[in-house]
C-alpha cells in the first residue's frame, strides 16, 4: 500500500515549498495497532500506538540532499508492482545508501506500518501499513528504505 499523506501533512509541505515555513527534519516512527492511514489523521493517531519493542527509538530524517541523507533527485520508473503512476518517469529520491534498521531486544511487538512526523512540529506527514502486519522477536530486524516518488 502507498503511503498516505494527511491534511495537516499537506499543509506543512506546500508552505515549505512555497518559502513559508522553515523545513525542518523529520522523525520515522512505528506503530503497533491496526490502522488504516486517513487523510483526517494526526501525529495523535500514531504515537499513542506507538512501537513498543526494546531497542525501538524513532529514526531521524535529516532534511538535506547528501550520501548519506535523501540522495540526489533523479527521474526514473515509477516504483512498486504493479507501479503506482502509469508515467512512464517519476521524480525519486531515497534516504541513505542503506536501509534504516531496528533491532528487537527483549521485548516482542507487532508492527503495523510506520509513520513520518515533522521533528520539532510534530506534525504528522505521512503513514503507511503494511500490507501483512510483522511480528517481531527477540533478535529481529526489520528495515525500512524511505522512498519519495512524485508524478
Amino acid at each position: 500500500m502507498p503511503f498516505l499523506v494527511s491534511r495537516e501533512g499537506d499543509v506543512r509541505l506546500l508552505t515549505e515549498l512555497l518559502g513559508g515555513g522553515t523545513p525542518e527534519d523529520w522523525q520515522l516512527g512505528l506503530y503497533n495497532s491496526a490502522i488504516t492511514p486517513s487523510e483526517t489523521d494526526t501525529a495523535a493517531t500514531y504515537t499513542a500506538h506507538e512501537a513498543a519493542f526494546g531497542g525501538y527509538a524513532r529514526k531521524t530524517l535529516t532534511r538535506s540532499v547528501s550520501a548519506s541523507t535523501w540522495n540526489a533527485p533523479v527521474l526514473q520508473a515509477p516504483a512498486g508492482s504493479p507501479p503506482w503512476s502509469s508515467r512512464e518517469q517519476v521524480a525519486h529520491s531515497k534516504y541513505g545508501s542503506s536501509p534504516l534498521s531496528w533491532t528487537v531486544d527483549a521485548t516482542s511487538d507487532v508492527i503495523h506500518g510506520y509513520f513520518i512526523v515533522g521533528a520539532t512540529s510534530g506534525t504528522l506527514i505521512l503513514a503507511e501499513q503494511f500490507a501483512d502486519p510483522r511480528t517481531l522477536h527477540s533478535g529481529d530486524t526489520l528495515s525500512i528504505t524511505p522512498v519519495f516518488e512524485v508524478a
